[in-house]
């Protein structure tokens, strides 16, 4: 039941509108002035007031405010002589006049609107507060999937910038850079910022423009399948061009919405550096299998020809002290010749067995440069006798490594007679050493005849040789000392033009070729 307060100082009027509020529905609450007033504020929740004009008209005015926090509806009881008051009435508040005299109808239709008034303002601001306390559950809501947002962006970056091997990059549909992560800026050399909103093609060699819409329009045309995948030449920021694995993938915002694609670049370098590796590795595994199995086929042979060869040179020893002097000596040369051919061919022979067996290396801490200098001083008189100039590049800062002194000596002097024989005329003979990254490095160049292309593809064969004696062996244990220190060897070289021979050694000592490991035949 509503409740509303009735203030007048009048009794018969107080009780009269009391009458006619209580006949209407409603509880009332009547005082006579206004410290009673305040006393019925203090003590009931009221839905409206009726007031009357009482002396003094401060506290009319001072009733007004206290009705007004919180709202009440004021409905105000005013005479003629009133009037002049109603501005500053309505100024702080009062929602109603009822001038006298005062007649039932005009103070129930008063006050029910001033009670419909009140039930509004209390829908109001109860709506008000439902608004805000939901206004402020919506921003806590935002506030924390913000948070959550950010956390997952910022765990997204992290994840991609961790992928320093693949290059990740997210374009709009015209190719404007939207996404480039740690990965991209290791590979091309580009910072994000530098990168942030330029065009893709600036990545691709070619013409930047016409070189992204290709890439792009091979991408649009790969949209059913999902994704495009195929290796194009990439530019490095310092201009250098490499073959990227690139990976395009389109980014749908709906099932039918295309707002960009995502490109995963892997630089290739790496990959067929390690798979023309894998390729020497198998190229020299074939090799070395093919001479392990040449190496047991001529050691067999010369095994079985060794002791007979033994057996003829004493049979023709035997037969010189007998006959001695009973030929001449032009018919004694005869068995000397003989004697002299059984000697060739058993040497021959231990050439054949020696490169047979496994070469053991005692390795130890040793200086390349001394190992060169005692070569050449062993070859000097060769050199000066067929006019060649020696000229010698030692590295400065020393050539030490772990290689076996005596099988490197034989190996330099092998090559280093090969560069002496190639000129016959004189000539030039250089031989430089050095080191850096982990690597000790020779090199014996010559002005000489040179080679063709053949002969350089086969002079590590063993038995091949363009000479018109010899075995063809001698290059052949070159590579074999070289391959078992973990080295390499490398030839260039060119008819008319001379040759250059690089021998490659690890510092260390503990690289040793995997292929002379799985092959101690070799």
């Amino acid at each position: 039941m509503p409740r509303v307060l009735v203030v007048d100082g009048e009794p018969s009027m107080r009780w009269m509108m009391a009458e006619i509020l209580q006949r209407g529905g409603y509880d009332v609450l009547v005082a006579t002035n206004y410290g009673s007033a305040i006393d019925c504020l203090a003590q009931q929740e009221i839905d409206a007031a009726v007031v009357a004009m009482i002396e003094p008209r401060d506290q009319v005015i001072e009733l007004l405010h206290q009705l007004h926090e919180p709202y009440i509806p004021v409905i105000m009881i005013t005479g003629q002589a009133d009037l002049a008051h109603l501005s500053e009435l309505l100024r702080v508040g009062v929602y109603d006049l009822i001038a006298r005299p005062i007649t039932e109808a005009d103070l129930l239709r008063a006050v029910s609107n001033a009670v419909e008034k009140k039930h509004l303002v209390y829908l109001k601001e109860r709506l008000e507060l439902e608004v805000r306390h939901h206004t402020e559950q919506l921003e806590r809501a935002v506030a924390e999937r913000t948070r959550e947002l950010a956390e997952a962006h910022s765990f997204l970056n992290t994840v991609l910038d961790s992928s320093t091997e693949y290059a990740i990059i997210a374009v709009d549909q015209e190719g404007r850079i939207l996404l480039y992560n740690y990965g991209a800026e290791m590979t091309f050399g580009y910072s994000p910022q530098r990168m942030a909103n330029r065009f893709i093609g600036e990545l691709i060699d070619g013409a930047a423009d016409s070189a992204g819409q290709q890439m792009l329009a091979r991408a649009r045309a790969a949209i059913p399948r999902g994704r495009s995948s195929e290796e194009i030449k990439l530019r490095r920021a310092d201009g250098s061009l490499f073959i990227g694995s690139v990976t395009i993938t389109p980014i749908k915002k709906t099932e039918d919405e295309l707002i960009g694609f995502l490109c995963v670049i892997k630089d290739m370098t790496a990959d067929r550096r390690s798979q023309a590796h894998m390729q020497r590795l198998h190229e020299r595994l074939a090799h070395n299998e093919k001479i392990a199995a040449l190496g047991r086929m001529a050691a067999q042979v010369a095994h079985e020809v060794r002791n007979p060869l033994a057996g003829m040179r004493l049979y023709a020893l035997h037969l010189r002290s007998k006959v001695a002097d009973k030929l001449a000596d032009n018919e004694l040369t005869l068995i000397d010749k003989i004697t002299d051919t059984i000697n060739k061919l058993s040497d021959t022979t231990e050439q054949v067995l020696s490169f047979a067996r496994p070469v053991n290396l005692t390795r130890r801490r040793a200086d390349l440069n001394a190992v060169v200098s005692d070569a050449l001083s062993l070859l000097e008189p060769q050199a000066l006798a067929k006019r060649i100039q020696i000229t010698l590049y030692l590295s400065p800062t020393g050539a030490t490594a772990w290689f076996d002194e005596a099988a490197m000596r034989s190996t330099l002097i092998n090559l280093l007679l090969n560069a002496i024989q190639a000129m016959k005329d004189g000539g030039s003979l250089q031989v430089a050493t050095s080191n850096g990254n982990g690597e000790v490095k020779l090199t014996v160049a010559d002005d000489g005849c040179g080679m063709s292309a053949e002969q350089v593809q086969n002079m590590f064969e063993p038995f091949y040789t363009t000479k018109s004696h010899g075995l063809g062996l001698g290059m052949s244990l070159a590579a074999k000392v070289i391959e078992q220190h973990g080295g390499s060897v490398s030839v260039d070289s060119r008819a008319g033009r001379g040759t250059q021979v690089k021998i490659t050694l690890p510092l260390n000592g503990d690289d040793l070729n995997e292929v002379t490991a799985a092959n101690p035949h070799r």
